[in-house]
């Protein structure tokens, strides 16, 4: 099968939503599909840029923006014009309905239709703009596409909760209806969203489906015994902005506690200091992240404060047979309910005492654990495609 995958932010951004489009492409390749990749040039000096998470195997159309993005480029390279990029973003994050990628959508003539039959055209947020590119594209070269237009929402579009303005909310529901109305398939990658969805845009729900975000591969390590170890070491890497994710009963929780050791990594708008028992680090590359999986004990999960969505980190936890903390917040049964069902897990809430109390189980704990099969690339890129040709 062909395949067109479009997503406005290069994978080369290390992002979880660029290791889930990662992961979701090396699963459609190893199901024997051409994938062509459509998306932007990544700038090397962003600070979340990272060579290595380039996919090998697929050929890779990158579009030079101009615009917004030159004013950004020109801001890593001379750092005093960063006030000026960061008031640009703030002005865009509440007169915008898109992206600062959305720019994409003026090259739409980079793909040539009429050429390159496609069964199917994947268009991945975030960015949203990614499913804007795929609109405009049909809009002018529709007629020579017979495929799948597959949606997949890494983050809904009105319901994000990482959107700072409500100001243009109306513009923005109408422009979510506009697209989910016009795609063949929609995927979320939360259940939970999914249900929220299909109330909200009811004339698309028969097209709307859930599919788990795949883990890029399964990681058997050689776990340590944890009881008489002097140091249990755990990690957490993910971003943390306080308006999406509370980290503060998790480092409370640590520095109470004897034998225990806690790496953080990740960017954040809430500053936490290094300690003896906390190390804090910023962003890292990809690399850096496996490193620090591989040493860790325990490996935490911190949901989000509310909302649907469910941080693409458990995913990729789940590939591996490290104890998981899963840290519950927000929507608390729904999401213990639905991930119970793995028997994967060991759940404590987001509270200081829940957390020093289930961090002291777990390192007592004999049992094992091993990756979720039902995450596995392959299975859930077969499971996105599954029937396109049969349309």
């Amino acid at each position: 099968m062909n395949i067109l995958y479009v997503v406005s932010r290069p994978l080369e951004i290390n992002t979880s939503s660029s290791i889930r489009n990662r992961a979701t492409i090396l699963g459609l390749v190893e199901n024997g599909n051409n994938v062509d990749v459509f998306t932007t040039e990544p700038d090397k000096r962003h600070s979340a840029y990272d060579a290595t998470l380039t996919v090998e195997g697929v050929s890779t159309t990158y579009i030079h923006l101009d615009g917004t993005q030159k004013a950004a480029r020109l801001a890593r390279r001379f750092k005093f014009l960063n006030p000026i990029k960061h008031w640009v973003y703030r002005w865009m994050s509440q007169n915008e309905i898109y992206d600062n990628l959305k720019g994409i959508v003026n090259y739409t003539d980079q793909v040539d239709l009429s050429i390159k039959k496609y069964d199917a055209i994947i268009s991945s947020s975030d960015p949203k703009s990614s499913h804007l590119f795929v609109d405009k594209l049909l809009d002018r070269q529709g007629s020579y596409f017979n495929g799948c237009w597959i949606q997949i929402w890494g983050d809904p579009f009105l319901s994000d909760i990482t959107r700072q303005s409500k100001s243009n909310a109306k513009a923005i529901k109408d422009e979510e209806e506009r697209l989910l109305m016009r795609a063949d398939r929609i995927i979320y990658v939360s259940s939970l969203t999914l249900m929220s969805q299909r109330e909200v845009y009811s004339k698309s729900a028969f097209k709307m489906t859930f599919l788990p975000i795949p883990y890029m591969e399964q990681k058997h390590y050689e776990n340590r015994d944890l009881n008489g170890v002097k140091t249990v070491e755990l990690v957490y890497c993910g971003d943390y902005n306080r308006a999406v994710r509370d980290i503060r009963p998790l480092y409370d929780a640590v520095i109470t506690m004897e034998g225990v050791h806690l790496t953080i990594c990740g960017g954040s708008d809430m500053p936490m200091e290094n300690c003896e028992k906390v190390t804090v680090l910023g962003r890292v590359p990809y690399k850096k992240v496996t490193e620090l999986e591989e040493k860790a004990d325990i490996l935490i999960h911190l949901s989000n404060l509310h909302g649907t969505q469910i941080p693409g980190k458990i995913y990729q936890y789940s590939g591996t047979n490290k104890p998981i903390l899963f840290i519950l917040d927000g929507e608390t049964d729904k999401l213990k309910s639905q991930f119970k069902l793995y028997n994967r897990f060991i759940f404590t809430d987001n509270n200081c005492r829940s957390i020093v109390d289930t961090i002291r189980l777990a390192i007592k704990d004999k049992q094992s654990f091993y990756p979720v099969p039902e995450f596995e690339k392959h299975l859930i890129a077969q499971k996105l495609i599954s029937g396109v040709k049969d349309e």
